[in-house]
């Protein structure tokens, strides 16, 4: 008689799904930091560089930083958070690869509620019922409802334009130095004594061309004597204003004159004409 063979026991697989994008110790690390600390650190463990140049990368930076943030509201496990962190960059990889939103929301759901595994023997069986339900919330209201606005963002191909410009560096003077250098160690004594102190050459002048400019230096000086105010000119000017202004206050009043008088003759012609 034949024995019936025995089936070999299943191994039980290690669930590894919250070690696949940080190790124990770096999410240990990050849920110990503060936020501008996450931030940088993220940056480099996920790696996403050029966060001030790259979208891309700024942008799943900043989602992981809140993702952060949300574990220590709720008070999440390490392992928990891992796991969290697994889902959400498995969620993250169907928004790029153009999956439409139904179908990641579905896909979502069935793994929160492990009725389906995301690796082989691996579900997400980390949560309670109230845990699964706020982490669902903090999907709904994040990346669900700005699903358009990340799905464009994430698949928009960024264009790279170099700009070179160049820069002139002042580099400092060695310590004990001056700067710039003293005058001494640029030029040489002799040339100071030589060049710089020497007096101006005197040009040779001829005996004519002295007696004119001597004469001419007497009638300068005899014209700056005078002075240039004295009583006779002062007189001529107020002599000169006071005739101006009387001849046009006389030259006004006759014209008055000549006015009223004219008016009166024009009455009185009316009142002859009237007694005519």
């Amino acid at each position: 008689s034949s024995t019936p063979e025995v089936e070999p026991a299943v191994e039980p697989i290690e669930n590894i799904l919250p070690w696949e994008v940080f190790n124990k110790e770096q999410i240990s690390d990050l849920l110990a930091s503060a936020p501008a600390e996450i931030l940088t650190k993220l940056c480099t463990l996920l790696p996403t560089p050029n966060t001030h140049v790259d979208l891309k990368n700024s942008i799943r930076a900043d989602l992981y930083l809140l993702l952060f943030h949300f574990a220590k509201q709720q008070s999440l496990s390490v392992e928990q958070t891992g796991a969290l962190a697994t889902l959400y960059q498995h969620v993250l990889n169907l928004v790029t690869e153009g999956k439409e939103l139904m179908e990641i929301v579905l896909e979502t759901s069935l793994l929160l509620a492990c009725k389906k595994e995301l690796k082989p023997g691996m579900k997400m069986n980390f949560y309670d019922p109230k845990q699964v339900t706020s982490i669902s919330e903090y999907f709904t209201s994040g990346i669900f409802q700005h699903f358009k606005l990340y799905r464009f963002s994430l698949q928009q191909e960024q264009e790279q334009s170099i700009i070179s410009l160049e820069k002139i560096v002042h580099t400092c003077p060695p310590l004990g130095s001056f700067d710039p250098p003293p005058l001494a160690e640029a030029i040489s004594d002799h040339d100071i004594e030589t060049y710089l102190n020497a007096p101006p050459p005197e040009t040779p002048r001829s005996e004519e061309e002295g007696e004119g400019e001597e004469g001419e230096d007497k009638d300068k000086q005899e014209e700056d004597a005078k002075p240039l105010i004295n009583m006779e000119n002062v007189q001529n000017v107020l002599d000169t204003v006071g005739n101006d202004i009387m001849d046009k206050f006389s030259k006004d009043m006759k014209n008055k004159c000549t006015e009223k008088e004219n008016q009166y003759l024009s009455r009185l012609n009316k009142v002859k004409k009237a007694m005519d």
